[in-house]
């Protein structure tokens, strides 16, 4: 797994700069691990630093929206983690009990 100091995300990022690093860290949207090496950022912390960067120049999102979209992104590829377990399990039941849940599904869905 690849760890990034402060400084190499920054110089893979042409958007990040060290006082937006340190503002994304502490409004908690990036959080580094914490080792005897010092901080280190992750790929994901990369994508997200990216991300990041997006967000705040082409939207100019920053603040409490930029936390906001960050937060709603989180929950919806957690949602989608769930999902994704949910159908696994499923899809190991036998046919009947399939076609049961995909009846309510499609119930519940009508009732909305």
């Amino acid at each position: 797994m690849a760890r990034y100091t402060a400084e190499e995300l920054i110089a893979t990022i042409d958007e990040l700069t060290g006082p937006r690093l340190t503002h994304y860290v502490e409004m908690r949207v990036l959080q580094p691990v914490i080792s005897a090496e010092g901080a280190r950022f992750r790929e994901i912390d990369r994508a997200r630093a990216r991300l990041l960067c997006d967000l705040s120049e082409d939207y100019g999102l920053d603040g409490d929206a930029l936390s906001l979209v960050m937060q709603l992104l989180d929950e919806a590829h957690g949602l989608r983690g769930e999902m994704q377990a949910l159908m696994a399990a499923l899809a190991e039941e036998p046919d009947e009990a399939r076609q049961r849940v995909i009846a309510r599904i499609r119930l519940a869905r009508a009732q909305d």
